[in-house]
């Protein structure tokens, strides 16, 4: 009777096990992160009575925790994305309603400042149309100015936005390494895994994903490496974390968060490798919509700018002088330098001047040249206006000269040399190199297009100055004059700049007129943030049917824990009985034996 004794007790604590398992369960249906776990049943070793062999009982030999590691890498994944494309979408939705609103929008007060264009050449002598025009291009100025504050105050906004999120991934990374080491020392006391501590820790690495990109590989101790940047930046290595750096770029002046990160002993920029998760989000704003859509519509600007003045030279003002500029050229002196620098960007400059050395701008009487070179000159800057490119550059020093680059692409750029020794043209403008040290090592960042947005001006204030007179009838006269009071040629020139195609040339000619620049501009804004909002909804879609098929693996169902529960109770109810059977003929055998 020992044996069936035996068995009955080793099948109660079985079955008691097996309960405390499935309470387990029950008590944490609503704990997120949680994978239901399963008592694994098995047959003691059984009992040799002869040649017989008997039954040992039972045992449980393992809690096992339900969860497919296949599903759990997916989900990371899709819900590092779905953080991504939610906070793109955010994002690039606030920086539309700035850029690309139909009310009182830059689109509309460009046009306002063209009809007064067209007001002026129809009545060139009215001192209330050139006082309309001065205040179109005011307005104008005025709205520009606006805008790039609330554009600034988004760069602001991001920045923070980086360090706040960059502080709460190191912080997460801190839960990860301590779980890490509570799971080492589980594991290393006893055979069973620590399944509420795996539960924990891959809730902890799914709430990182939010923030960020992951990727995950369990080492044979137990612990867990964490990696970001497509599994190449590690974040936790060896259970030693790498943390990440918001700091100012290496163009400090620049005033722009980046993401640093000490890899290999040195401290390098990895922002634009971080691809997932919120942070992931807001920097692929910041570079693919917020800068691109400021330098586009500093593009805008520059081209208007340009256009504008050199068409305004070619006339004469109220007064007979040569017509000045009506907006402030762009003028550049100064650029950022990096931080770590020999020489800083002081002497640099950088300028609209497609005709260095010839004859520039505003003219002076009398003119050395023919009505036919002025028309030369302007045609040169129209063209000029075309190789406008909307980007960044960076300047490279290596002793000996210079070399350009597309800052984003890091594409190497082939200027043309200028002049001067050490000038360039490039995209349309002029590189002012020729008063700087030459240190190798030294760069420098130029933003001729954000520039423009935050220097728009217009320069004219008195009605006389207005340029809207052409020249005399003589194309071949040397001292040219201005043609007779109440001539409207060179406004009407200026107005018909409206339907021209100047910007964006592609070989044959501009493709955009300025309105068109801007138009392309609130286009492009517009298919950013409608693009971040299609991949918002699949990503969401594929995450919640994710999140579904974890559920249907790793959830608990109550339905099913009911069921357990009655089960493993009747069976303890049955191994106790057992147990009552056992000790029942256990005194009967006694009573005999007394007997």
């Amino acid at each position: 009777m020992a044996d069936m004794l035996t068995i009955g007790a080793l099948a109660t604590n079985t079955f008691k096990k097996a309960l405390d398992v499935t309470s387990h369960n029950v008590a944490n249906v609503a704990t997120e992160g949680y994978s239901r776990q399963r008592a694994e049943i098995s047959s003691n070793s059984p009992n040799t009575v002869g040649t017989t062999f008997m039954g040992g009982g039972s045992q449980v030999s393992s809690v096992e925790r339900i969860n497919a590691q296949y599903l759990e890498s997916q989900l990371l994944n899709s819900h590092s994305m779905v953080s991504r494309y939610e906070s793109q979408l955010s994002l690039s939705r606030q920086v539309e309603g700035v850029i690309a609103g139909n009310d009182a929008g830059v689109q509309e007060f460009m046009q306002r400042f063209f009809d007064s264009l067209q007001t002026v050449a129809n009545n060139p002598t009215s001192t209330t149309s050139r006082q309309l025009l001065l205040d179109e291009a005011g307005n104008l100025e005025s709205h520009i100015g606006n805008l790039t504050s609330v554009l600034n105050d988004t760069q602001s906004q991001i920045n923070n936005q980086i360090s706040g999120l960059t502080t709460e991934i190191n912080n997460r990374l801190t839960t990860i390494q301590a779980i890490n080491v509570q799971v080492e020392r589980s594991l290393g006391a006893s055979q069973q895994p620590p399944n509420d501590l795996l539960d924990q820790r891959d809730q902890a690495v799914m709430e990182l994903s939010q923030y960020i990109d992951v990727k995950t590989f369990t080492q044979s101790d137990g612990r867990m490496d964490v990696f970001a940047g497509n599994g190449k930046l590690p974040l936790l290595a060896d259970n030693n974390i790498v943390p990440l750096q918001a700091r100012l770029s290496p163009y400090e002046d620049e005033n722009r968060m980046e993401i640093y990160m000490t890899v290999g002993g040195a401290s390098q920029v990895v922002s634009d490798r971080i691809i997932g998760g919120e942070l992931g989000g807001v920097l692929n704003v910041r570079t693919n919509m917020l800068d691109q859509a400021q330098n586009d519509l500093g593009l805008t600007l520059n081209g208007m700018v340009a256009s504008m003045n050199w068409q305004h030279y070619q006339g004469y003002d109220a007064n007979g002088n040569p017509g000045g500029n009506l907006f402030e050229p762009l003028q550049i002196n100064g650029v950022f330098a990096a931080s770590k620098n020999t020489i800083d960007g002081s002497a640099i400059s950088v300028s609209f001047n497609p005709s260095q050395g010839v004859s520039e701008p505003p003219y002076t009487l009398p003119e050395a040249g023919t009505f036919a070179n002025k028309q030369a000159h302007l045609q040169t800057a129209l063209d000029a206006v075309g190789d406008f490119a909307s980007r960044d550059y960076q300047i490279k020093a290596d002793g000996a000269g210079y070399k350009f680059y597309d800052y984003k692409t890091g594409e190497e750029l082939t200027p043309t040399a200028g002049s001067v020794a050490n000038t360039f043209q490039l995209d349309g403008l002029l590189f002012d190199l020729s008063a700087h040290s030459n240190v190798a090592g030294d760069s420098f960042l130029v933003k001729p297009h954000q520039q423009m947005l935050a220097s728009f001006t217009k320069a004219i204030t008195d009605t006389n100055a207005i340029a809207a007179r052409g020249q005399s009838p003589d194309p071949l006269e040397l001292d040219p004059a201005a043609a007779a009071e109440g001539d409207n040629v060179n406004m009407a020139n200026m107005a018909s700049l409206q339907s021209v195609k100047l910007l964006y040339a592609d070989g044959s000619g501009g493709t955009e007129t300025l309105l068109g620049g801007y138009s392309r501009m609130a286009t492009t804004v517009g298919m950013y943030a409608r693009g971040s909002e299609i991949q918002y909804t699949a990503q969401s879609n594929v995450n919640t049917q994710l999140v579904q098929q974890r559920e249907s693996i790793s959830g608990v169902s109550l339905d099913e824990e009911a069921a357990n529960l009655i089960r493993y109770q009747q069976a303890y109810e049955a191994a106790a009985q057992i147990i009552a059977t056992s000790q029942s003929l256990f005194q009967t055998l006694l009573g005999v034996v007394r007997g």
